[in-house]
């Protein structure tokens, strides 16, 4: 992980390293344009392969593992995580994705291991369910939602949620259920396509009274590999650290996973917080 071993707690704290980081980068960032991928190790899965890259934009959604089809943002959490466990093989983690490469994969480096999927619909399910079948997982698909868990207080020592809290209309209920399911100690690993130059919060889309999505702008739409288009609800900036440490974790800070051996040329943001 590049930048300070503890992160970064603040907009101020990165802009004064910000400089240094990415110029540090850009060496293995032009490397891995000029050879149109990078050799290093997988996190997710636990071996060496070659990543490709199919173009620029795809630093943070591309470098696809060739064996378990993880990408660059997932592998780099992967790595948060693991460091992070005392005993990836007692740690009971809890994953807010279950028709996943990263959740197959996973199942290999972290012994107890839970996912779900936002899927009310049993049809939706059973086709996901599916969809695990295929890759050797004999599961059925669970439904949750994150703004209403049913898993019971101080129960798990990990919960990993990668690019889910944008598309949260509440995002801060999320939160808060991901401290109360979490032990004193556990940690939180999550995703989000992250603003560094942006101190607060954007919301761009709501939930009127009346039901309807109000919208600020254009309405932004992510891409979902099972599912289609997810609407996004907000752009998150370092207030995001505020409104974990507010919804009760004890430590919040940004780092950025970078690191040719990890197959990662250009930094990732990944957000940890500590129950």
């Amino acid at each position: 992980m590049s930048g300070p071993e503890g992160g970064w707690h603040s907009p101020a704290e990165w802009e004064r390293d910000r400089e240094a980081v990415l110029q540090g980068e850009q060496p293995c960032i032009d490397a891995a344009l000029a050879a149109s991928g990078v050799d290093g190790n997988c996190d997710a899965f636990g071996h060496t392969g070659h990543f490709m890259l199919a173009d620029a934009g795809a630093l943070r959604e591309g470098l696809l593992c060739p064996r378990c089809r993880c990408n660059a943002r997932q592998r780099a959490a992967a790595r948060v995580l693991l460091s992070a466990l005392v005993d990836p093989n007692t740690a009971r983690t809890y994953l807010t994705e279950q028709a996943s490469p990263f959740f197959v994969a996973l199942r290999g480096r972290v012994r107890t291991l839970h996912g779900s999927e936002f899927a009310r619909d049993p049809r939706r399910r059973l086709r996901l369910s599916a969809w695990l079948w295929r890759q050797g997982v004999p599961a059925w698909i669970r439904h949750q939602d994150i703004t209403a868990l049913r898993i019971d207080s101080a129960t798990l020592d990990a919960v990993v949620s990668l690019d889910v809290l944008e598309h949260v209309p509440d995002y801060a209920a999320g939160l808060r259920e991901f401290a109360r399911v979490l032990r004193p100690g556990g940690v939180l690993v999550l995703t989000v396509p992250f603003h560094d130059r942006q101190a607060g919060h954007r919301q761009i889309a709501r939930i009127a009274p009346d039901g309807q999505v109000v919208h600020d702008g254009e309405p932004e739409y992510h891409g979902d590999p099972l599912g289609g288009g997810v609407l996004c609800f907000h752009h998150f900036g370092w207030s995001l650290l505020e409104a974990m440490r507010g919804a009760g974790f004890a430590q919040a800070a940004m780092l950025r996973v970078q690191g040719a051996a990890a197959g990662l040329p250009q930094g990732q943001w990944v957000a940890r917080a500590r129950r």
